[in-house]
């Protein structure tokens, strides 16, 4: 059975521990493949990534290495495979609020979404949330998707608050039909 591990590269600055780990996943327990998030966990999802650290792992160890963190675009998804020699890259929070990303990264898609596209898919997410979660989960369970499409559609600071504070989907629907066609720019 083919095993992979996903691991960071430590705890916080200056921490090793986990690229260390990797090291020892690879050349003495025998895992596959090894997906290396080279920033450290005290760092979050803030902060630039390490890549030259994934490129040192990669020339360590004989398995695949597959680098995430920081790769919230092609260009970032790129960069990072380009700089740490990775095998491969694993989209994770960078195609939040951006399912396009992976028809960009192969070559499926080269233009942006259209805002329809982007109100299309957010009420797509709606639709599967209240399926899912029932009506009055799924609209607590929406608010952390939200601001990702909000942001992307460059919409109102009043429609992106009214969003967060809504506790109807009716009405949260009604907010994302509003923003299919361009927002006048005051």
């Amino acid at each position: 059975l083919p095993v992979t591990v996903k691991i960071r590269s430590g705890i916080e600055a200056g921490d090793r521990s986990g690229f260390d780990l990797a090291v020892r996943l690879a050349e003495e327990v025998g895992v596959a493949a090894i997906g290396f998030h080279p920033r450290v966990a005290t760092k979050g999802h803030k902060g630039a990534p390490d890549y030259a650290l994934t490129r040192e792992l990669v020339e360590r160890v004989e398995v695949p290495v597959i680098v995430s963190g920081g790769l919230s675009s092609a260009a970032a998804a790129h960069s990072a495979y380009r700089e740490s020699g990775a095998a491969a890259v694993m989209i994770a929070r960078g195609s939040l609020g951006n399912p396009w990303l992976f028809e960009e990264l192969t070559g499926a898609r080269s233009e942006p979404p259209s805002r329809e596209e982007v109100v299309t898919e957010l009420l797509w997410v709606v639709d599967r949330a209240e399926e899912h979660l029932g009506a009055e989960r799924a609209e607590r369970y929406l608010r952390k998707f939200y601001p990702w499409y909000m942001e992307r559609l460059q919409a109102p600071a009043a429609i992106a608050e009214e969003l967060q504070r809504s506790a109807d989907l009716s009405r949260a629907r009604e907010l994302i039909g509003s923003l299919a066609e361009p927002v006048p720019v005051a």
